[in-house]
């Protein structure tokens, strides 16, 4: 029995090693592939091919949150320098500017930018929100990775949530995302997906996938850690949304430290370069000589990040990055 075990392990072994000799020129042509496009994002030149223009989606989040962020948002789609803004329901200015950022829906996309922090629930959550405040991100994460999050309770203010949107702007919403990405967290991304095999959300709204590639990641060197940690909560989303048919970028950008003290230009650039087919790059600008939100600690960031993209440095950044911001086929 011996003298077999042995006689079959070599067996294996030799089939293990001809087949590994037959397929070692693919192998070491898919790792000279990955280390060219890995030292091309490195040194940002260009692999062959990839010369050619590119299109980028370009997305304000925080729609709703404040006169100065829905104004900055408003200007910046007039000046035809963003492709998507994502709204807050609960966001005590979008009643207000609602009707002018709808008569430009023909040149946006307008999402939902679904909340669980910072804003209060449209509705009652007894048991996941006791005292109908919002819960800080951190206590969600917690509670989402432990089975502190009553399940239909999230369902249904993802549903209320919807429902608002569709009051509000009189469609369905071109995509869905999240306040600092709650999207991706377990029981709200599953409760998310429900409503499209439920049919409440249609394959024509587009779910935000915040992974990137690891190369692109580090070829950046923006915020890696973060940007990491946020790819990890992204995985496994994209494939469960292409079996259900939802279209989602392939791409994600925009991780920044949001630190105002810091040159916003060589940081941002970076973010345009590199072609994909779908890829989404995230901002978050807002206008200055207004009164932020009370939760809002990025407003000195924000009023940086509108400077930026309504000058003449940021056309000259997408000239140079042969990037072009075209919406997302509706």
């Amino acid at each position: 029995m011996l003298g077999a075990i042995k006689h079959f392990s070599a067996l294996t072994g030799l089939i293990a090693l001809k087949r590994f000799r037959k397929r070692l020129p693919l192998r070491i042509v898919g790792v000279a592939m990955y280390l060219r496009d890995f030292r091309s994002i490195l040194t940002k030149e260009k692999p062959t091919g990839m010369s050619e223009l590119h299109d980028l989606q370009l997305c304000a989040d925080d729609f709703g949150l404040s006169e100065g962020i829905d104004l900055a948002i408003i200007d910046l789609i007039q000046r035809a320098r963003l492709t998507a803004t994502s709204c807050m329901m609960a966001g005590p200015s979008l009643p207000i500017h609602v009707d002018p950022l709808r008569s430009l829906h023909d040149h946006v996309d307008i999402g939902l930018h679904l909340t669980f922090t910072d804003l209060k629930p449209l509705g009652t959550m007894p048991r996941t929100c006791p005292s109908s405040e919002p819960l800080p991100l951190k206590v969600l994460m917690a509670r989402s990775f432990t089975g502190g999050v009553d399940y239909s309770e999230i369902k249904a203010e993802i549903g209320r949530q919807v429902d608002a949107f569709e009051m509000f702007f009189g469609f369905p919403p071109d995509f869905v995302d999240g306040h600092q990405h709650v999207h991706l967290l377990p029981p709200i991304r599953k409760a998310l997906f429900e409503h499209y095999r439920e049919g409440r959300l249609t394959t024509g709204t587009a779910i935000r996938n915040c992974a990137d590639t690891i190369p692109a990641i580090f070829g950046r060197g923006i915020e890696v850690p973060k940007t990491l940690f946020i790819a990890a909560l992204s995985f496994g989303l994209a494939h469960t949304a292409r079996r259900l048919g939802v279209p989602v970028n392939d791409s994600f950008r925009g991780v920044t430290a949001f630190d105002a003290s810091r040159p916003l230009r060589p940081v941002f650039s970076r973010f345009l370069d590199g072609a994909s087919q779908t890829p989404l790059l995230m901002c978050h600008p807002g206008l200055p000589d207004f009164e932020p939100h009370s939760t809002d600690v990025i407003a000195a960031a924000r009023v940086q990040e509108y400077s930026y993209l309504s000058s003449d440095a940021f056309a000259a950044d997408l000239a140079a990055a042969n990037a072009r911001l075209r919406c997302r086929p509706r």
